[in-house]
This record gives C-alpha cells, structure tokens and sequence, in this order.
C-alpha cells in the first residue's frame, strides 16, 4: 500500500464499522475461566504444602529414629521417700 489514496480510504473504512459487540454471557465466561485458574492455583498451593509437610515429618522421623533411648527412673527431690497415698495425707490408720 505504497499508495496515500488507498491507505486513507482503507483507514477511512475502518473508522466508519461498527465497533465489534460481546457476545451474550462473554464476561460471565470470563469470569468462570478465572476461577478455574483460581482453583488451579489453590490445589497446587495446597499439594506443595503437602509435600513440603510430609517432607520434614518423614525427615525428622528418619532423622530421631537413630537416636538412643534411654529409661531412667523419675527422682523428685521434693517427694523423695515420701508416702503421698491417700490415707496418709488424711491421717487415717486403716
């Protein structure tokens, strides 16, 4: 379109048509692909959650599993050797 002539009667018919409409419902469609996105979205953030979860709970299992238990008997220093059963407390001979 080397030609001005042509270039503004091309321009010229693209000024006069009428501006394209929507279709009926367009924006609701718009609308129900963004929550699709939404939905996506959340189930992704909840799956990395999940991973990330179970990740540091196997890792902290695998991590305390090799750790030496050891039982030691309960020493209370304020109680030590003393009778707390209940008929002593109250004074009572049986």
């Amino acid at each position: 379109m080397r030609n001005d002539h042509q270039l503004d009667n091309a321009l010229a018919r693209l000024g006069t048509m009428p501006e394209p409409a929507p279709p009926d419902g367009f924006m609701d469609g718009v609308w129900m692909r963004a929550g699709q996105f939404q939905e996506v979205s959340a189930r992704r953030t909840r799956l990395a959650l999940f991973a990330a979860m179970a990740f540091v709970g196997l890792g902290a299992g695998f991590g305390t599993t090799q750790a030496p238990a050891n039982a030691e008997p309960a020493a209370y220093q304020l109680v030590d050797g003393a009778d707390l059963s209940p008929a002593t407390l109250l004074h009572v001979e049986p």
